[in-house]
């Protein structure tokens, strides 16, 4: 089936990666969370539940995007 991660480990995996969240982004459902670092990587996230499983291509996308891989 693949990879399956939750909200929770990905934000977790993110934070340990040095991903903060961004100030600037809007306060709605999504959070962004950019590196410090290297402002062209971030990742967006929805976050409605922190045990929800994300879908395999929502995954592939924060991996795209942020440069990790879960």
């Amino acid at each position: 089936m693949g990879k399956q991660r939750t909200v929770r480990e990905v934000l977790q995996a993110l934070k340990r990666a040095g991903f903060v969240e961004s100030p600037n982004h809007g306060k709605g459902s999504h959070r962004r969370y950019i590196n410090p670092k290297d402002p062209t990587k971030f990742a967006d996230i929805a976050v409605h539940s922190m045990g929800d499983t994300l879908a395999k291509g929502t995954l592939s996308s924060i991996e795209r995007q942020s440069g990790l891989k879960f």
